[in-house]
C-alpha cells in the first residue's frame, strides 16, 4: 500500500467516524451515505471525505473543490457546523 493510498483511507475513516457522530448512526451506514452523495453530486468519494472533514473542521472555505464542498454543505452541513465536537482528553 503506497502512502498515498493509506492517506486516503485514512481521510476516508475519518469522515465516516465523523458522519456516524453527526448522523448517529453505523460506519458502515455512513460510508454508505458518502458514497451516495458523492454519486448523487458527481464528486469521488474520497473528495467528498476530504471536503466533508474541511467543514466540520471550520467551514468549506478550507477545502479546494468546490463541487464537493457544495454537496458537503447542501447535504450536511448545518449538521457538521453545529455538532459539539469533543476531543479525548490526554
Amino acid at each position: 500500500m503506497t502512502s498515498t493510498t493509506a492517506d486516503g483511507r485514512r481521510t476516508l475513516c475519518a469522515a465516516q467516524g465523523a458522519l456516524a457522530v453527526v448522523l448517529h448512526c453505523s460506519i458502515d451506514d455512513a460510508f454508505a451515505y458518502i458514497v451516495r452523495t458523492a454519486q448523487r453530486h458527481n464528486v469521488a468519494p474520497l473528495r467528498l471525505a476530504e471536503a466533508l472533514l474541511a467543514v466540520a473542521a471550520g467551514g468549506p472555505s478550507t477545502c479546494t473543490d468546490l463541487d464537493a464542498a457544495a454537496a458537503v454543505d447542501m447535504t450536511w452541513g448545518d449538521m457538521l457546523r453545529t455538532a459539539r465536537w469533543q476531543l479525548p482528553l490526554s
